[in-house]
């Protein structure tokens, strides 16, 4: 577990932020740096702690221990996999602290926890999510439009699919595989030959990637589910390890930096997800919810944000919106400060 203290200077909230990592990470560094950069306006003490996916219990149990050692946090937000959630709740709850938690969450989950923020779990104050089944559909015609569009004239036969997904122990895995196989039902002439589960690296796409193109040399989509993934993929095919007459499309799920750069090099067709700016919509609503601003009703506290797709087309002005948020006064969306009417992150995200 590696812990980032931020700000640890300044006056006003501290917040807890607990989030995965993988080696080389492409999407949680971002996200860091976004949460620093609203903390900062907001004059918020900013602790990041960051735990590896290959030990869950060291997220949860340290997770828990800071949440009751002094000094508490005054708030808290969790991304969590399958069975961490119950006792990070749990400690916040009992310390009275507030928290977000990112989801989605499996069904069953989340109906054990009360559904919805602030009823089984008072100190609940808000669920936010990305539309993850959206983003698997998205990405997937994407692909297959590409795919599409690089065959032979002569050639109108079935249009071969595989897919490289993360870990099944978190719920948005299995929603993005869901919107790969809807996008698959779209179309008679597509089929999916294999789907793979592995760890979030372009190591892992890489060794993925060469696995499937040897088994299945007609696959002419590799759909994946991260831009780390797609990475590794792409490098793989550059290497020569796809057939010279078909060439092979990939693309991810995050909306990183790096996954942007990949598009306008070519080396990916498309990344597909929200922007990260969503979490800064988080702090800022933790820091209202601090200030006694409160949402007008329960529903307003789940926040589900919609996709962005960067392509060829698009993903050289989404990489423009996302750097001119980089000197943002983010206390301008914040209601303590500007009142009820003032505008919101997640609004102008869903303009891109």
């Amino acid at each position: 577990m590696a812990l980032c203290d931020d700000n640890t200077g300044q006056p006003g909230f501290r917040v807890a932020v607990f989030t995965p990592t993988t080696a080389n990470n492409t999407y949680w560094p971002e996200v860091h740096s976004i949460l620093r950069a609203a903390a900062s306006d907001l004059d918020i003490s900013l602790e990041i702690h960051e735990f590896n996916l290959s030990d869950r219990f060291e997220k949860v149990s340290v997770g828990v221990r800071r949440l009751t050692t002094e000094p508490l946090p005054d708030a808290a937000v969790f991304s969590v996999e399958f069975g961490e959630a119950v006792r990070l709740m749990d400690a916040a709850e009992q310390a009275g602290i507030p928290f977000f938690l990112n989801g989605p969450l499996f069904p069953e989950e989340l109906n054990q926890l009360g559904e919805l923020p602030g009823q089984a779990y008072q100190h609940w104050v808000g669920y936010f999510l990305e539309d993850e089944e959206l983003k698997g559909y998205l990405l997937a015609q994407k692909l297959i439009a590409a795919a599409r569009r690089a065959r032979n004239a002569e050639d109108d036969g079935t249009i071969y699919v595989a897919g490289i997904n993360g870990t099944r122990s978190w719920y948005g895995s299995i929603l993005r595989e869901a919107g790969l196989r809807r996008a698959i039902d779209d179309h008679p002439d597509v089929e999916l030959l294999q789907m793979v589960y592995t760890r979030w690296t372009p190591e892992e796409g890489r060794r993925m990637a060469s696995r499937i193109l040897r088994r299945y040399p007609e696959v002419s989509v590799l759909w994946t589910a991260s831009d780390q993934l797609a990475i590794g993929v792409a490098e793989t095919i550059s290497n020569g390890l796809a057939p010279d007459d078909l060439p092979v499309h990939t693309g991810g799920l995050d909306l990183s930096g790096a996954g942007i750069e990949s598009v306008l090099q070519g080396d990916l067709v498309a990344t597909v997800a929200s922007s990260s700016l969503l979490w800064a919509q988080v702090i800022i609503d933790l820091y209202d919810h601090l200030q006694g601003v409160d949402r007008a009703s329960h529903a307003d506290s789940v926040l589900l944000a919609a996709p962005s797709v960067a392509d060829r087309s698009t993903a050289e002005s989404i990489r423009s919106r996302i750097r001119e948020f980089e000197a943002i006064d983010f206390r301008q969306f914040s209601r303590f400060h500007e009142g009820a009417d003032a505008p919101r992150l997640d609004e102008i995200m869903g303009d891109w």
